[in-house]
């Protein structure tokens, strides 16, 4: 089985990527090297900008053609979604799923000079212009020694940002 993942949004976004990424080869699936040749796509979203939600709307047709050629490829949409476009995308897509306690994950890193560490997911303010803390939940600190011991990792492996 081939998974390819679309990321739309902020670096937040693109970590929370590369430890699905993690995940999903955890479960014995390969990274396709392009989307047709993939029997799962994942799409992690970004509801902070319209234009990315628009961008993912669509994508629902381009699915519905990969479909056509191969029935047996899935569709998943994870990220930051709100509340009020979940009965519309869920026509779309396969699963919407949360992936929760991502941090614990040791990511798969797509870019090899450039390493996104999360420090915390979430926020714990009610801003009355931002949908973060709705779509990515309450504010979660990681353990500084974890993230200590995934800056030194990725130093060993050559990361330069």
């Amino acid at each position: 089985m081939n998974y390819y993942i679309i990321t739309y949004g902020c670096q937040m976004n693109k970590a929370d990527s590369e430890r699905i990424a993690t995940i999903l080869e955890s479960k014995r699936y390969k990274e396709a090297s392009n989307i047709n040749e993939a029997n799962l796509i994942v799409v992690n979203m970004c509801s902070v900008r319209q234009s990315a939600v628009d961008r993912v709307y669509g994508k629902i047709k381009n699915f519905a053609k990969l479909k056509a050629q191969n029935p047996k490829l899935k569709t998943i949409l994870t990220g930051c979604i709100l509340k009020k476009d979940r009965p519309k995308f869920a026509k779309g897509f396969d699963q919407i799923l949360r992936f929760k306690d991502l941090l614990k994950y040791q990511p798969k890193y797509q870019d090899k000079s450039v390493a996104f560490i999360p420090i915390s997911n979430g926020c714990n303010n009610a801003c009355s212009y931002c949908v973060v803390p709705f779509v990515r939940g309450p504010l979660i600190c990681r353990n500084h020694k974890e993230i200590i011991k995934e800056t030194k990792n990725t130093i060993k492996q050559g990361f330069k940002e």
